[in-house]
């Protein structure tokens, strides 16, 4: 069977290659999410990285870091939107994380989970008619990240933020692609950034951090992501 290629070829090679850098990825993610809302979705809470970032400061949270997209998304070649804010907390932090973010957005509904405080929009609901998540309070599950927020956090002078070194942004995607709690379909998308990640980045990374904080996860860690390294970088498919 003849398999139609040629229209694809030199396609990806015209991407761009090289990260987009967090002041830039953030105000882009940012303004993808914000002008949807606006332009498709009137009438839902908008709520923005930066303004996550401002209520963490305002409140005087201590040692906090944006995790999921926005804390990666400066490593990422072509920043893209997501709906939600993830920021994490140590657990001594947890009150005042809290309490800071409902009082900024009285209008959320706050759901209490393990490892997450769960802030829903009931103003915009899915297809099962259940509130979208707008912003994540989360706490350190693991030993990896209680490192991340101790020894693996960038100060970024220009938007005010706190986000993981590439590193511990590759190490924290890692924990969900070997985690037996997340679906096929997240990791799916887990891997495409990871993969996106490593091909823009590969020349700085420090693969002693990585496999050092990648043994956090689990016992066999630091030897696996370093697999999982060469695996992208020799365009092969990961063991997920």
């Amino acid at each position: 069977m003849l398999i139609a290629t040629a229209g694809f070829a030199g396609v990806d090679e015209t991407d761009p290659q090289a990260p987009s850098g967090h002041a830039y990825g953030l105000r882009t993610a940012s303004r993808l999410t914000s002008d949807y809302r606006k332009r498709l979705r009137r009438g839902i809470v908008d709520v923005t990285p930066e303004e996550v970032i401002e209520c963490m400061i305002d409140a005087q949270i201590k040692d906090w870091c944006l995790m999921g997209l926005h804390g990666y998304v400066g490593y990422l070649p072509m920043p893209r939107a997501t709906q939600d804010v993830d920021v994490m907390v140590p657990y001594s932090q947890k009150a005042k994380a809290s309490i800071a973010v409902a009082k900024r957005w009285p209008m959320l509904t706050q759901v209490n989970l393990s490892n997450v405080i769960r802030f829903m929009d009931p103003t915009d609901l899915d297809s099962d008619g259940k509130p979208k998540p707008v912003i994540d309070v989360m706490l350190p599950w693991g030993k990896f990240q209680e490192t991340i927020l101790a020894k693996c956090v960038i100060v970024d002078e220009v938007t005010g933020s706190r986000y993981p070194t590439v590193e511990a942004a590759l190490v924290s995607k890692y924990a969900a692609l070997v985690s037996p709690n997340r679906s096929m379909e997240k990791k799916s998308y887990d891997a495409g950034d990871f993969r996106r990640m490593v091909r823009a980045n590969h020349q700085r990374l420090d693969r002693s951090i990585l496999s050092e904080l990648a043994g956090q996860v689990w016992e066999k860690g630091s030897e696996e992501i370093l697999n999982f390294i060469e695996l992208t970088l020799n365009d092969k498919p990961l063991p997920i």
